[in-house]
């Protein structure tokens, strides 16, 4: 006698709703964020589902354009290309990002940066005033 069992087979579940972390906010272009509205955490994107415990009661927001650089590198490319990147603390969201850096002045841990915006494209550089 032989049984056989089928495999329960699950939807996937998408998690972003938007490939863009762009959005636009009457306070102009800005990260848009997502906040579980049952565990509390915030994620950087637009999502349908909480990365954490994967509830499906999430609510959009505005994430802030300060933070601090945790850490950075410089990537060397061809032809002498240099691309700053690093992680950035959003402040007080929990959020920590990577992105781009423009280095208006020299890049230290620790700084306060700010979201600066070019068409579609988005990146930190040292805050105004540093």
């Amino acid at each position: 006698m032989t049984t056989t069992t089928e495999a329960l087979v699950s939807e996937p579940v998408p998690d972003l709703d938007s490939d863009s972390p762009l959005a636009a906010f009457p306070e102009g272009p800005r990260l848009v964020g997502t906040r579980c509205d049952v565990c509390g955490v915030t994620m950087i994107g637009s999502r349908v589902v909480c990365s954490s415990c994967v509830s499906r009661e999430v609510s959009a927001l505005a994430l802030p354009t300060t933070g601090e650089l945790y850490s950075f590198t410089r990537l060397h490319g061809r032809g002498g290309d240099i691309r700053p990147l690093g992680y950035v603390d959003l402040d007080g969201v929990g959020v920590r990002t990577l992105t781009d850096l423009r280095e208006t002045s020299p890049l230290v841990p620790g700084m306060r940066v700010e979201l600066g915006v070019d068409g579609d494209d988005w990146f930190f550089a040292p805050a105004s005033g540093v």
